[in-house]
C-alpha cells in the first residue's frame, strides 16, 4: 500500500521457508549505516547486531497479524463464527485498539475490516501477481454483498479477546502494521542504545530518530517524497516529487496509487478501498505523506494509518481532517492530486526539485524540472486531472 524514502542499506527480512510449515516473512527493514548513540558511532558489529535483534522482534509481530500465515491471530479471527471468542497476542491486541480509536477519529474512513471488499477487487495475496491485469468492476451486488460483511463496528475487543458479532468479516490489519513494527522497533532501539540518533524504515515507514549527525549540508534528515507519475515527467526529477528538509524525530509514511493498481478504461483503480461506497478510492488523491512527531504516542501508526485515511474522504474532508491532526497535535501531511497540484498541512521546510537540487547539486539545478504546483486559493471535492495524467493513464490502457 505504500511507498516512501529509502535510507542507505536495504536489509530484506524475506525468508523463503525450507519446509512447508515454515511460514515466510515479507516485511523489510532498513537501518543507516550512520547511527549514534551519546555521541558515538555505532560499529558495523553494533549494527549487525542491532539488525538480527529487529529481524526477530518483526517476525514475531507478522507472526500474529499475518492474514496468510497458518495460526496467526488474524487468521483465526477471520475463520471464526459469530460470536466466538479468539484470544490474541499483545501485538495484535495493540494494533486492534489503535485501529479501534483511529475508525473512531477518522468517521469510518480508516477501518482494517476490508478484507472482503479488498478481495472481491482482487488485491489480496492470492492475486499476487495479478494485480496489474485490466478487469471490469465488480457486480452492484457483489460489491454491496461484500460491503455488508466489512464493517469494523461488527468487531469487539475487549483486552486481548476479539469478538466478531458477524461471522462473515474478515480483517486486515496492512494499513496499521508497518507504522506499529517501526514504534516497536523504536522502542527496542532505544532501550538498548539511548539519546540515539540515525534513521530506519520498516517497509514505507521511516522513522527519523534524533537529529542528523553527519550533517555538512545543514539540511537535517530530508525525506523525498516520491514522484508517483514519474513515467510521464520527462526531464523532472525522476524520483523525487518535493523534499522535506530540517527534519527530526519524526515518523514519516506515504500512501500513493502507484502501488497495487490496475487500469481499466480511463480510470485508475487502486488498491486502497473507500469503506463508504466498497470501491477503490476515487477522490483524485494521488498521495498523501503524514508525518508525525516522535512525542505522540504511536507515531509510526498513526503515520501509517492517516496516510491512508485521507484517501477515503472528500478531497476537502481530507484536508480538513489533516488541518485538525495539526492543531491538535503537530501531526503534518502533504497531499499530492491529479491536477498535479499538492497542498501542505503543517509549518515543514517543503523544497521543489529545482530549489532541492540548488541546495545539494547546484550544476544540475538547471536540468531539475518541477513537477507539483502548490494549489493556489481553495481546494474543490471535483479534481479536474492534468493532462500529464491522462498520459500516465494511457500508459496502462490496452490498445
Amino acid at each position: 500500500m505504500k511507498r516512501i524514502l529509502a535510507f542507505v542499506l536495504l536489509f530484506a527480512l524475506c525468508l523463503l521457508g525450507g519446509c512447508a510449515k515454515q511460514p515466510s516473512y515479507f516485511v523489510e527493514f532498513t537501518l543507516s549505516q550512520n547511527a549514534y548513540s551519546q555521541g558515538v558511532k555505532l560499529s558495523q558489529s553494533q549494527l549487525s547486531e542491532l539488525r538480527g535483534e529487529v529481524s526477530e522482534l518483526l517476525h514475531e509481530i507478522e507472526s500474529q497479524v499475518s492474514t496468510e500465515i497458518e495460526g496467526s491471530d488474524l487468521s483465526r479471527i477471520n475463520a471464526a463464527a459469530a460470536g466466538e471468542e479468539i484470544e490474541v497476542g499483545e501485538h495484535t491486541a495493540a494494533m486492534l485498539e489503535i485501529c479501534s480509536r483511529l475508525y473512531e477519529r477518522t468517521g469510518g474512513a480508516f477501518s482494517p475490516a476490508l478484507y472482503n471488499l479488498s478481495q472481491l477487487w482482487g488485491f489480496t495475496p492470492e492475486f499476487e501477481g495479478k494485480y496489474s491485469v485490466p478487469r471490469p468492476e465488480p457486480s452492484a451486488e457483489a460489491i454491496a454483498e461484500a460491503l455488508a460483511d466489512s464493517s469494523f463496528a461488527d468487531i469487539e475487543i475487549s483486552g486481548n479477546v476479539v469478538v466478531k458479532h458477524n461471522g462473515a468479516v474478515k480483517l486486515d490489519l496492512g494499513g496499521i502494521a508497518k507504522g506499529y513494527m517501526s514504534d516497536c522497533v523504536r522502542e527496542l532501539i532505544g532501550q538498548k542504545y539511548p539519546d540515539y540518533c540515525g534513521t530506519f524504515s520498516v517497509m514505507s515507514n521511516a522513522v527519523l530518530m534524533g537529529q542528523k549527525q553527519e550533517d555538512a549540508a545543514g539540511l537535517g534528515y530530508t525525506a523525498t517524497l516520491e514522484n508517483p507519475r514519474a513515467q510521464v515527467t520527462g526531464g523532472a526529477s525522476p524520483n523525487g516529487a518535493l523534499y522535506f528538509t530540517g527534519l527530526s524525530d519524526t515518523a514519516v509514511s506515504t500512501s500513493a496509487d502507484n502501488y497495487r493498481f490496475y487500469v481499466y478504461g480511463d480510470t485508475i483503480y487502486k488498491h486502497i478501498i473507500d469503506p463508504f461506497t466498497g470501491k477503490p478510492s476515487q477522490n483524485g488523491v494521488i498521495s498523501i505523506t503524514v508525518l508525525v512527531p516522535l512525542s505522540q504516542e504511536n507515531a509510526g501508526a498513526l503515520a501509517d494509518a492517516c496516510s491512508t485515511a485521507g484517501f477515503c474522504m472528500p478531497l476537502t474532508d481530507a484536508l480538513e481532517f489533516y488541518r485538525s491532526l495539526w492543531e491538535e497535535c503537530g501531526i503534518g501531511a502533504v497531499i499530492l492530486t491529479s491536477d498535479f497540484c499538492y497542498e501542505v498541512i503543517g509549518n515543514y521546510h517543503v523544497l521543489q526539485p529545482k530549489e532541492y537540487a540548488a541546495l545539494v547539486r547546484p550544476e544540475l539545478a538547471d536540468s531539475v524540472e518541477n513537477v507539483f504546483t502548490l494549489r493556489e486559493g481553495e481546494a474543490t471535492d471535483t479534481v479536474v486531472p492534468d493532462e500529464r495524467e491522462k498520459e500516465y493513464i494511457s500508459l496502462f490502457t490496452e490498445k
